[in-house]
């Protein structure tokens, strides 16, 4: 092979090979995340999944209520014929004996078609009722999930971006001291400074460098969860467009933008369910209760009999007997053994504990908020007195750095402020991102979390 088609036939495989990698590459931002996670996350999916089921019951028992027809053929071969006693007395002599008589065909066949149609029954109506409640508890199921998922994803997504700050925290420590590290090569190659002095810079770099790699490792990790938050599939390689996440840091304000405004808890979802849950328990008293009452349905049926000695059933020469019907039939339940009786007070027991759910619900949305707001309030303070501190530790660190370069600082005090600075700046990260999560958090609290991410 010669080297021009050698180096065609690796261009050509270099070329497949980044096609495959950047189909499977998905890069994406927090919009897309979400999108994503509400096509893909496996809780969601089931929510959404119940509801389907749910709905497809309200259909079934519907159809309860609706017309049936039903066709039917019945062949019957008699090795027997059927018989009857007749009095002797038809014979018109007294004290004659009874006479046996065989009666029918041997081969016999029944077509026929029946009607039925429900006039009246209060628990089908109750039934239905119960079916639509559990369905309206499955939507507001997929509602709370899908706020769940928001918190999850974005609590994941904000310590993702904690990450990478911190990352390019190390990687400007790492840049500034490479760049004094020249500078005290510099002064020792003139004498001015110890090797000492080169050595503990090194000492500094090289534990940056395990943090940067434990950083990056995080990064890995950190992705990787919010892979299986959103339902990714592992082997899917992930990027999260992290674009403008440095503004998230640099521009912020640290504005109170939630006072002490009271709490509606009958307003979320949580209490909503719980709303529905009762009246679910009380359709199910009036369905358990519907077990003693009457039911009334119309009827008819439309059928030819074929009879004949010979299997000639199709033969159409034949006579074929017609019989038809309409009827109303009423069943009435007069005991069932006090089935009916425990199914009631097991539902009104089922109320009952609802009850106290909804109260204890309300108190814990209630002490959820308050921590929550008390949380974010918190945050925002210690986020103004890291950022303060930011800047203070700068300035000592640009004071440590002149100060030894004049030579009336060590190198000690000037690795110490750079440090000093680094710390800072990560405590500031970390505060931040408590902010950010306690601010997901209060959103989720006061029910306004999915239109904060603009989730329909």
């Amino acid at each position: 092979m010669t080297f021009k088609k050698l180096n065609l036939t690796i261009s050509l495989v270099l070329l497949v090979c980044f096609h495959a990698f950047s189909q499977d590459l998905q890069k994406m931002d927090i919009n897309r995340l979400l999108k994503f996670a509400t096509e893909n996350n496996y809780e969601l999916r089931e929510a959404k999944f119940k509801k389907v089921q749910s709905e497809l019951t309200v259909k079934e028992t519907k159809a309860n209520g609706l017309p049936k027809v039903d066709g039917e053929m019945d062949y019957k071969n008699y090795l027997s014929l059927p018989t009857i006693i007749l009095p002797g007395s038809l014979t018109g002599v007294a004290g004659a004996p009874d006479i046996e008589s065989q009666f029918g065909k041997i081969h016999n066949l029944d077509a026929s078609i029946q009607y039925s149609q429900l006039l009246f029954s209060l628990k089908y109506i109750d039934a239905v009722k119960t079916t639509k409640k559990v369905l309206q508890i499955r939507e507001l199921e997929v509602d709370k999930s899908e706020e769940e998922l928001v918190q999850l994803l974005y609590s994941e997504y904000y310590n993702l971006l904690a990450i990478y700050k911190n990352l390019d925290i190390i990687e400007g420590n790492m840049e500034s001291l490479k760049l004094n590290r020249e500078n005290v090569a510099a002064l020792v190659s003139g004498g001015l400074a110890l090797q000492t002095d080169l050595d503990k810079i090194d000492v500094n770099y090289a534990n940056l460098e395990a943090s940067r790699e434990n950083v990056l490792a995080g990064i890995d990790v950190q992705t990787n969860n919010i892979k299986y938050i959103i339902g990714m599939e592992p082997d899917i390689a992930l990027e999260i467009d992290t674009t403008g996440f440095e503004q998230q840091f640099s521009n912020a304000k640290f504005i109170d933008r939630y006072g002490e405004d009271s709490l509606d808890v009958n307003n979320l979802i949580e209490v909503e369910l719980l709303n529905k849950n009762l009246e679910l328990n009380e359709a199910q008293i009036k369905l358990a209760k519907a077990e003693a009452t009457p039911t009334i349905a119309f009827y008819g049926s439309y059928m030819y009999q074929a009879q004949r000695d010979e299997f000639n059933l199709f033969n159409f020469d034949e006579k074929w007997f017609k019989v038809s019907l309409i009827g109303v039939r009423a069943t009435i339940p007069i005991f069932a053994g006090f089935s009916n009786r425990a199914k009631i007070s097991s539902a009104k027991i089922d109320m009952e504990i609802t009850h106290d759910k909804l109260a204890k619900a309300k108190q814990g949305l209630n002490l959820q908020y308050q921590n929550a707001l008390m949380s974010y309030h918190t945050s925002i303070k210690n986020c103004r007195i890291q950022s303060k501190n930011v800047a203070l530790s700068e300035r000592v660190k640009k004071q440590e750095e002149v100060k030894y370069k004049e030579g009336i600082g060590t190198l000690t005090d000037y690795l110490i402020s750079e440090s000093d600075y680094r710390n800072a700046q990560i405590n500031f990260v970390q505060n931040f991102l408590n902010m950010k999560k306690a601010e997901i958090d209060l959103l989720k609290a006061k029910g306004l979390l999915k239109s904060f991410a603009n989730i329909d």
